[in-house]
């Protein structure tokens, strides 16, 4: 239930119920359960939250080959091009615009619909650390940690 999609889709399931469709809500707290049912095909829709770094790599997720996280099964040559083309690339621009294609292709299959943003927060204390050595217009992208060399202690 601490998810954010549960009660939207708890919400969905009284809705549907009322057209006739069953949609069957379960919280798992143990996420290997959650990655077993997927595996085993028992698991027709899922909600998971993912991380990526500024840069990301899609291949692990998206790529037809990729890790164990390709939970989709998307077995799609322009997806897999898209990705390995993102790949060959250092350039932050250009990598940009290819996941860009790459994500409004996902978007449009449908697999995966994007519901909510995270945000980070960083707590310090004004005894132990100067504040204003405190890197500012933190992001969820670039916190502290990438000038933790200027942060003062008291």
């Amino acid at each position: 239930g601490d998810h954010p999609s549960f009660m939207a889709l708890t919400l969905a399931s009284d809705a549907l119920k009322e057209i006739g469709f069953n949609l069957i809500v379960s919280d798992m707290s143990n996420f290997a359960e959650m990655t077993n049912a997927i595996n085993a095909g028992t698991a027709d829709m899922f909600a998971m939250a993912w991380q990526a770094t500024p840069d990301p790599d899609m291949f692990q997720i998206y790529h037809s080959e990729g890790g164990s996280a390709n939970y989709y099964a998307i077995y799609s040559d322009e997806l897999d091009e898209l990705v390995m083309e993102g790949r060959t690339n250092t350039d932050q621009a250009f990598r940009k615009a290819v996941y860009k294609e790459a994500l409004d292709f996902i978007v449009d299959y449908a697999v995966e619909i994007p519901v909510y943003q995270r945000q980070n927060a960083s707590v310090f204390s004004t005894q132990r650390v100067n504040v204003d050595s405190i890197p500012q217009d933190l992001t969820t992208f670039y916190s502290y940690l990438n000038e933790i060399e200027k942060i003062q202690m008291n």
